[in-house]
């Protein structure tokens, strides 16, 4: 009877293996849009955090895009936007609660006709004061812009995959503590 057992034991995970190695593989997401610094992002108190919003992998290249952004303000202090220029000639980005932590619709537009954003593009790059402090963390949240335009080519609606990144507030390398305690020292023996 053990001997049976085992053998039976032995089948059922023989079939679960090769079940599991022909389901077919997760699908790599399309339509992405995110943060080109990628998932997690490294900062000093301080310091200027400059993040690049990226489209990457569209089956179908909009000529428009609208989104938005948010993200806790007691760590990071909104400063500034650009839009990639190109592929968009046409832009605009609501700055009204960037205290709060939110720009609700930024958008994106091309007015030549028959041009497009293509597979694989940039969006804007937003500039950010670091304020928070070592251990603190915040979201660097994409999402649907406010109007529910989202990203479009003509009037056809794509589907589109947002990758959020987390920001980190880390200490200051030991290196740059080191150098200012040599520099400290050097100066001190120069007075001398």
């Amino acid at each position: 009877m053990n001997k049976t057992r085992k053998i039976l034991i032995s089948l059922v995970g023989g079939i679960s293996l090769l079940i599991a190695g022909i389901a077919p593989a997760t699908a790599e997401l399309t339509g992405v849009v995110k943060i080109a610094q990628g998932d997690n992002i490294s900062v000093v108190n301080g310091g200027v955090l400059t993040v690049d919003v990226i489209g990457q992998d569209f089956t179908v290249a909009p000529d428009g895009a609208a989104f938005s952004l948010s993200w806790d303000p007691s760590v990071l202090s909104y400063v500034s936007s650009t839009v990639a220029n190109p592929p968009w000639n046409a832009s605009y980005i609501s700055e009204a609660q960037v205290s709060s932590g939110l720009i609700d619709y930024a958008f994106m537009g091309i007015t030549t006709n028959g041009v497009n954003a293509g597979a694989n593009f940039g969006l804007a790059s937003f500039t950010f004061n670091v304020l928070g402090h070592p251990g603190d963390v915040t979201a660097l949240a994409l999402g649907n812009d406010s109007y529910d335009i989202g990203f479009i080519n003509g009037e056809t609606g794509l589907n589109v995959n947002y990758v959020n990144s987390q920001v980190q507030v880390v200490p200051l390398p030991a290196a740059v503590w080191m150098f200012g305690v040599g520099f400290v020292g050097m100066m001190g023996g120069m007075k001398r």
